[in-house]
């Protein structure tokens, strides 16, 4: 089975070095950047099935960056990695493209919910996963419906 290929962005070199050790069988990391713009022309140029990115991001924040990778190459899957917990930005990653939606805040466990999360997505029907996204409160993690 081949590994699923991620795109890390975040413009804290911590946050980045942190994900980019990510271990897993599963998916590799092809590329890591630290603004928006940097993030599309890696999208572009190394073809990732997955992207895992902030919204704030300095020359262009993770919202745009996402909304123009979707027009290129709409089935990307995007993880948003951010400290934003308000459901208007959870709102706004959605409707740029997100497939889910996540709070560094108070994380427990980050890497292990990241290695769920990119494994549902690849085995989640198309757009299924996002669409059908519900929230709790205490995670911010989308989880599909009728799904405790």
């Amino acid at each position: 089975m081949k590994k699923v290929r991620l795109l890390i962005a975040d413009d804290d070199p911590h946050v980045l070095r942190s994900l980019s050790d990510l271990p897993s069988d599963d998916f590799c990391v092809v590329g890591t950047v630290s603004d928006g713009k940097a993030l599309i022309a890696a999208a572009v140029e190394l073809h990732p099935q997955v992207i895992i990115t902030d919204i704030d991001m300095p020359a262009m924040n993770g919202l745009d960056a996402v909304r123009h990778i979707k027009t290129v190459t709409p089935d990307i899957k995007i993880i948003f990695l951010t400290t934003h917990t308000e459901p208007e930005y959870a709102a706004a990653a959605f409707a740029a493209g997100a497939s889910a939606f996540l709070s560094k805040v108070g994380s427990r466990n980050l890497h292990g919910r990241l290695r769920a999360v990119i494994r549902d997505l690849q085995t989640a029907p198309p757009k299924g996963y996002a669409g059908q996204a519900f929230f709790r409160r205490d995670a911010w993690m989308p989880i599909a419906k009728g799904v405790a």
